[in-house]
């Protein structure tokens, strides 16, 4: 029968129920049934039950608009079915209905809890795996007390799930155990393993728990029945819409209302015709039910599914199909379904699968794509598309592009806007952190695709809630240095202790100079079963910080020596701790104290009051909020209120359990995850939420992402206790089943496009990834209909998308379903309105246009000349275009000690042992101190214990080799210790006119030549031994060449400006050479100098001024120009000039060559001069690879060349091939 509105004849009592494939269908009968049954009282509301919260807010929405600016919707209450069971029980049954609020499960667990501490006080309790699971508590080992204390609540949890699972579905097996049945669920026959579980388990549990409180669910739902069933007055009309499911008891409990009052059930039914066994027969429905019983019995716990007129009504409408049969089966006054149901012509592909469930048609699913317009339309038809992506991020920006697509206005379509659409995931979690990447924040009303998240965890609702679950996972967590300033970052942290950015700042760079790694003190790192030691802890960092204070005032060998301590300890004070900022050393004490208080509290058991009062005091004394920040102010209440519901959920059951920290933690940790239940929906713009059973509200547009195999349908896990998971019923509820129907409803709930996204191919290899069972099965399903085989790809429902959004298939226009919104892409690849993208750093060189001029005599620092010379990339980018990658860089901050047998080669431990102590005791035989000085033995860096023992052999062995080498070096054969000294410089070069240059700095160490009466300097320079003895003088590249170069040249210059004789001026590199060539062609060229006539000395020193000149310029030039220079790969290509100074030998030596590019980047190893950490190399030099064809491979090569020859000087004695002019 089917009618627009309920018949107006009786309306006071009997079951009424509505049915429609559109849930806004049903809108209509609703509202001519509330203004038909206002209650005797008028100021009495209407009651409406929702399926959903979220159903009832867009309920409510609708209702107020279809009263429209004239009329109002006021005085309904619209609840949900457990509250209005609630307030039944409480009216009906008063005191009885008492110890209902008992068995919800958040305070049931608690009586579980409870009952599992005294299981040898429970009669019947005799499993033995719980014996098995709870062990027995340890004196000894805390470790073990917090696994069995998690074990405990975790299994009280889960119990406590089942039991309020069998109030609502198995009210009969709790009667029985009540009444000692312990066989009521599981036959004699049946398992052995649930034989077990029910008679030693579930049953003598159960009788416990309704021993002590009370009368339950199922009893109450029972005795409403009977008495409402026999109620001498009328009951108000009550109406359920948008119900899709009801448990037998609750549906025997409206039943017994509709013989008293008005029931009116407005329920959206995706088929208008009778399927799955419903008919208007009882006999045959009768038969129906028993065979659905037989086949579940059969199935067991596998799916199953039975052919009902269309396969996937078959597939995804089981619980559908049990509700509506459960409904038949009853006293129905009139069943009603709307006539929009009737019979339509479908106008895309999602019409037609909507009209084929709809009409139990599939042949409506049929299309021909053999012919051409046919093939063409379907391509074009964005109405139902399933896109294959390679990560969750990918599927956002398809999304994001295909919601752009569908507000775009067409003449065959009108916009959708932001508020019609919704987009929804089984796991919206996941998704979260990515969305705002792509999105933009949320809540921007001016934004191009406002939306809002709904199904938020209460953690993501401010960061006060992720600070909170940080402090409790302190207990287990290793306190490392980062870990320790993340902290500080915190902004309730920093305005409890008073630190502010500048502190950080300062904190950090002591915290980094100390070495500290991880653990509080040396017990602390004894809880991760690894050796007590001070060294590297936040207490021996701060006895070091704390003495560098103390010791501020001191003389600078006292501070650079050691304390010890009253009981013998020894510390290397730290330098530089003082000024203002040293208050904030005391704030960071303070943290530290409050960070042990609540590592303290992890091997911690106590009852739920004392943990509330303890958590709130340690809040208090490590937060404080801003109060002036209403959202600060609000999330400090919630958390407040958390931390209290550790009294109030065990106090429903009159319990107060002596609880362990790591289960206080999990319980906080549960509240803080979950999604509030008044969490707000429908805000306005496009939603974002999960996929929840009951709330399939009509939207224009619906988008679910993350139809991933294995992920949906959801799965649970019972531990193998969950009788009702065995041993199902018809009209039972599972996820899978609810999962399956829920994806059915969103088919049906999508009005004009229906935009389904998975994971489709794996991203490192690119294997094909199947899709969910129920979005394979809608493929099949299409593909059967279109007579495409399983492995067609030219399916044109389905997209399978490029790895990266500007992959070029997107902007050719070869395929309608792949488009992009992305201006900047389509720039790349020559559409848009704009040019095409170009390079960071253009390879074209630039016009030969002059430089702009430095200052006039402005003083050049020779340590920024240096810094180009050493590291040219960084040089260019962070101090000339301000570009700095200072957040991918190392932050100096420990995470570790040191632990490999040797020191690290950034500290420079052996040239400072060379320089610092072994030369003050020249001449003396090999170097071997008892023991390592206290800078290197205090301040940590040697690693501890017998790693730290063998790394100071290696570096006695180190120094003794350069101290062997210096021996066999002329220039250093007296008997008295050499001093080493430093040689402050300003030079003039006046070589490159127009531009001259004054450089200024200071060149150390500068040691005295032979006897120090001549005057004589010699720039003495180690290089630290590799395992392979000393380096040869071809292994320094220019990173060490150039800088030693410029400031024996500079220092030259400044000397030749003295009186006669010219002091000798030496460069010793300290290298495996016998005779090294091209120090020794310095120190030729420096005795010719000195022997020089002086206009031969004039001309030698201008010759030098102009290399000089040379490098100040090149210096200069970097910084407007593109200079191909990377001081390894450059050396690398200057050596191979220097072996191939003719174009036609370097042709011959073509794979000598590419030792060039291999210097670069070693494709096999991932190696090269480019993989330079932060990254300057790579950045500036983009994907090049100075390979053999490449333009920026002869730049490289003419200046390698070029620098090669200026720093290196000819013999005086021959004629220069390789002069340099200015």
């Amino acid at each position: 029968m089917v009618r627009d509105s309920p018949s107006p004849d009786d309306p006071s009592r009997g079951l009424l129920l509505f049915r429609a494939s559109r849930l806004e269908a049903l809108l209509d009968p609703l509202q001519t049934l509330l203004d038909v049954t206002w209650p005797d009282n008028i100021l009495s509301p209407q009651t409406v039950i929702a399926a959903h919260a979220g159903m009832r807010q867009w309920l409510n929405d609708e209702l107020a608009q279809r009263a429209g600016a004239t009329g109002i919707s006021a005085n309904l209450d619209i609840v949900l079915s457990s509250t209005w069971i609630d307030r039944l029980a409480q009216t009906h049954l008063r005191h009885k209905a008492v110890s209902l609020p008992r068995y919800q499960r958040q305070h049931l667990r608690w009586a579980v809890h409870a009952a599992l501490g005294t299981i040898a006080q429970v009669p019947g309790l005799s499993d033995p795996r719980l014996v098995a699971y709870l062990g027995e508590q340890s004196a000894v080992d805390v470790g073990t007390n917090a696994n069995l204390a998690r074990r405990r609540f975790q299994l009280a949890d889960r119990l406590a799930r089942l039991y309020t699972q069998y109030l609502v579905y198995r009210p009969d097996w709790l009667r029985a155990w009540e009444q000692g049945q312990d066989a009521a669920a599981v036959p004699v026959t049946g398992d052995a393993t649930l034989q077990a579980t029910e008679r030693q388990l579930l049953a003598p549990l159960w009788r416990r728990l309704a021993a002590v409180l009370g009368p339950h669910r199922g009893v109450a739902v029972t005795e409403l029945s009977h008495v409402l069933g026999n109620a001498s007055s009328s009951l108000p009309a009550v109406h359920l819409f948008g119900i899709s499911h009801l448990p037998p008891a609750e549906l025997a409990l409206l039943r017994s209302y509709a013989r008293r009052g008005l029931v009116a059930l407005y329920a959206p039914d995706p088929c208008r015709e009778y399927w799955g066994g419903i008919s208007n027969s009882r006999t045959q429905l009768r038969q129906y039910q028993a065979d659905e019983a037989h086949r579940i019995e059969a199935a067991g716990e596998r799916d199953y599914w039975v052919e009902q007129g269309h396969p996937l009504l078959a597939r995804w409408g089981r619980m559908g199909q049990h509700f509506f049969c459960a409904l038949a089966d009853g006293e129905v006054r009139e069943d009603v379904r709307h006539r929009g149901d009737e019979p339509a012509r479908p106008g895309n592909r999602l019409h037609r699968v909507q009209h084929s469930i709809r009409q139990l048609q599939p042949g409506l699913l049929a299309v021909n794509l053999s012919d051409a317009t046919v093939a063409a339309q379907e391509l074009a038809d964005a109405s139902l598309r399933i896109h294959a992506c390679h990560t969750r991020l990918r599927e956002l920006e398809v999304l994001r592009d295909a919601l752009l697509d569908a507000m775009t206005p067409r003449p065959d379509c009108a916009p959708i806007a932001a508020a019609e659409m919704v987009v929804m995931a089984p796991d919206i979690a996941a998704y979260l952190p990515l969305i705002a990447a792509v999105f933009g924040p949320p809540g921007d009303s001016r934004a191009l695709l406002p939306y809002h998240l709904a199904d938020v965890a209460v953690a993501r609702n401010h960061p006060l809630f992720t600070t909170f679950l940080r402090l409790l996972e302190l207990p287990s967590a290793r306190i490392s240095t980062p870990e320790v300033m993340d902290l500080l970052a915190i902004a309730e942290v920093g305005q409890r202790f008073a630190i502010d950015a500048d502190d950080r700042d300062r904190l950090h760079e002591w915290l980094a100079r100390s070495r500290v790694a991880w653990g509080l003190d040396g017990a602390s790192r004894a809880r991760f079963d690894v050796p007590a030691i001070t060294e590297h802890t936040f207490a021996w960092a701060m006895d070091r910080l704390i003495a560098g204070y103390v010791m501020a005032d001191a003389s600078h060998a006292d501070r650079d020596g050691r304390v010890q301590l009253a009981d013998g300890c020894e510390l290397a004070p730290l330098n530089g701790v003082h000024g203002p900022s040293a208050e904030a050393l005391g704030a960071l004490d303070r943290v530290l104290q409050e960070i042990q208080a609540w590592c303290d509290l992890g091997n911690a058991t106590r009852r739920a009051t004392q943990w509330a009062h303890e958590l709130d005091v340690r809040m208090h004394a490590m937060l404080r909020i801003d109060t002036s920040d209403s959202a600060a102010r609000d999330a400090w209440q919630v958390l407040t209120a958390t931390v209290h519901g550790l009294i109030g959920e065990p106090q429903i059951v009159d319990e107060d359990p002596e609880l362990h920290f790591s289960v206080v933690r999990a319980l906080l940790a549960e509240r803080l995850q979950a999604v509030p239940e008044q969490q707000r929906f429908l805000l306005g713009g496009i939603t974002f939420c999960g996929m929840v059973p009951q709330r399939a509200i009509p939207f224009k547009l619906i988008a679910v992402l993350g139809l991933n195999d294995g992920e949906f349908p959801r799965a649970t896990s019972d531990g193998g206790l969950d009788l009702m998971a065995r041993l199902r019923r018809v009209g039972d509820r599972d996820v899978r089943s609810d999962d399956r129907y829920l994806f059915l409803e969103t088919l049906m709930s999508a009005r004009e496009r229906l935009h389904l996204s998975y994971l489709g191919e794996d991203v490192k290899d690119g294997t094909t990834l199947n899709p969910a069972a129920p979005l394979a099965e809608l493929i099949a399903e299409l593909d059967r209909h279109a007579t495409l085989a399983r492995d067609d790809s030219t399916r044109p429902w389905q997209v399978h998308h490029p790895l990266q959004p500007f992959d070029a298939r997107y902007f050719d226009g070869t395929d309608a379903r792949l488009f992009s919104y992305c201006s900047a892409f389509a720039q790349m690849h020559g559409a848009g309105q704009g040019a095409a993208l170009t390079p960071f750093v253009d390879a074209r060189e630039s016009a030969p246009t002059p430089l702009p001029a430095l200052l006039p005599l402005a003083p050049l620092p020779l340590a920024d000349v240096l810094a180009y010379y050493k590291d040219p990339a960084r040089f260019v980018l962070a101090r000339k275009l301000s570009l700095r990658l200072d957040a991918l860089a190392d932050s100096g901050l420990r995470e570790e000690e040191p632990l490999s047998e040797s020191v690290e080669r950034i500290d420079n431990v052996t040239r400072r042992l060379f320089f610092d102590e072994a030369l003050a005791q020249w001449p003396q035989g090999d170097w071997q101190p008892e023991r390592a000085p206290a800078w290197l033995r205090l301040t940590g860096l040697l690693p501890p214990g017998r790693a730290g023992e063998q790394a100071w052999a290696r570096e006695r062995d180190a120094v003794n080799a350069l101290l062997h080498a210096l021996r066999q070096a002329p220039g250093f054969a007296g008997d008295s210790a050499p001093t080493a000294s430093h040689q402050d410089i300003d030079v003039l070069i006046t070589h490159d006119p127009p531009q001259h240059y004054r450089v200024v700095g200071r060149v150390e160490p500068v040691f005295a030549l032979g006897d120090q009466n001549t005057g004589g300097m010699q720039l003495l320079r180690a290089y630290p031994p590799s395992d392979k003895g000393l380096r040869c003088e071809a292994d320094l590249d220019f990173r060490e060449r150039v800088p030693v170069f410029l400031e024996w040249a500079l220092l030259r210059l400044a000397t030749a400006r003295g009186d006669l004789p010219l002091p000798a001026l030496r460069v010793l590199l300290l290298v495996k050479d016998v005779d090294p060539p091209w120090q020794r062609g310095i120190q030729r060229w420096d005795d010719a100098l000195l022997v020089a006539d002086e206009n031969r000395r004039a001309v030698m020193l201008a010759e030098l001024q102009a290399r000089v000149a040379r490098l100040l310029r090149w210096w200069h030039e970097a910084q407007y120009r593109v200079l191909w220079y990377f001081p390894k790969t450059s050396w690398k290509a200057a050596q191979w000039l220097a072996d191939a100074p003719t174009p036609e030998l370097r042709a011959a030596q073509v794979r000598e060559a590419a030792a060039i590019a291999t210097a670069w980047f070693d494709p096999w190893r991932g190696t090269g001069e480019r993989e330079y950490s932060p990254g300057y190399n790579r950045l500036f030099a983009g994907e090049r690879r100075f390979t053999a064809g490449e333009p920026e491979l002869d730049l490289l090569l003419q200046f390698a060349g070029e620098l090669d020859r200026c720093i290196t000087l000819p013999d005086p004695g021959l004629p220069d091939p390789r002069e340099v002019s200015a």
